[in-house]
C-alpha cells in the first residue's frame, strides 16, 4: 500500500523582495508538472537585504492524491544584482531524478 500524504499550504515571508521572486516565476511550468497533478508550495524562507536569498520546497501529488515528486529549489541576488538559481526533483523515496542550474 502506497503511503499518501495530505499536503499542507505554509506560507513564506512577506516581504517585498521574496514576493517578487517568488510572483517571477511559474513553479508549474518551470518543473513541467501535468495538468493533471497538483503542485503544493510546503514551505519558503527568504533572507534578505542585499544580498538576498529565497528558497522554496514544493510537493507534487497526483490526481489521485498520490506524492509523485519534491521540488528543492533557490534564487540568490547578490550585492552587485547577480542571480544564481537552481532546482532539484526528488522522486517520493528521497532520490534525486533532475537538477538544473536555472529557473527557467
Amino acid at each position: 500500500m502506497e503511503q499518501q500524504i495530505e499536503p499542507e499550504q505554509v506560507y513564506g515571508a512577506s516581504s517585498r523582495t521574496s514576493m517578487s521572486l517568488q510572483e517571477a516565476h511559474n513553479f508549474e511550468t518551470i518543473f513541467q508538472i501535468p495538468t493533471t497533478n497538483r503542485l503544493v508550495l510546503v514551505r519558503s524562507r527568504s533572507q534578505g537585504s542585499p544580498p538576498t536569498a529565497i528558497d522554496w520546497e514544493h510537493d507534487e501529488f497526483a490526481s489521485d492524491g498520490r506524492l509523485v515528486a519534491r521540488y528543492r529549489s533557490f534564487e540568490r541576488i547578490g550585492p552587485t544584482g547577480e542571480r544564481q538559481s537552481g532546482w532539484r526533483k526528488l522522486d517520493c523515496t528521497g532520490e534525486l531524478v533532475r537538477e538544473t542550474g536555472d529557473l527557467k
